[in-house]
């Protein structure tokens, strides 16, 4: 029998998505307060769809309008985290993320509450602006797309360094 229904603690994950957009030859990215360069995506909120809280969260974080043409790979974060911002004192269970490869469709990118820059620039400019370890696999994986899918799982030592776990491509 499975330990949750043995200890009657159902497992809690987070869901989310991310999509890296591209329009002419070049990939959009936000600059967040804690993670810095990334490209946009979040939360998929109760009761909403991985495809329309990723259009809703690249919308919300750069105002542009995206339509996801492929998927990319899950990538879990295997370890809890200390919140931050609203989430001060609070442990974030762990996450797992949905990528996309999206098309731009409209809308000019603007600041948000999230995202304290956007711009538009090129593959080889975007690797070297994402450091965050565990979003530049991600980027990589997006921009070096063959069709096969990545399922990546990684943790936190209590350093917050980041350990690659498992990484498979079908």
């Amino acid at each position: 029998m499975d330990n949750w229904v043995e200890n009657k603690q159902l497992p809690v994950h987070i869901v989310s998505a991310s999509g890296l957009v591209f329009r002419d030859e070049k990939v959009l990215l936000t600059r967040s307060r804690s993670r810095g360069w990334e490209f946009p995506g979040g939360v998929i909120e109760q009761g909403e769809d991985v495809i329309t809280g990723l259009k809703r969260e690249i919308l919300e974080e750069s105002g542009i309008v995206a339509e996801p043409k492929k998927f990319v790979g899950c990538y879990q974060r295997l370890s809890q985290k200390p919140g931050y911002g609203p989430l001060e004192g609070m442990m974030i269970p762990t996450t797992l993320t949905h990528t996309f490869i999206c098309d731009y469709v409209s809308g000019t990118e603007h600041i948000t509450d999230e995202s304290m820059e956007t711009g538009w620039f090129t593959p080889e400019e975007a690797l070297s602006k994402v450091t965050t370890p565990h979003i530049r696999k991600e980027l990589e994986d997006m921009l070096a797309y063959s069709g096969k899918q990545s399922f990546t799982s990684f943790k936190q030592d209590q350093n917050g360094e980041i350990i690659f776990v498992n990484e498979e491509y079908l």
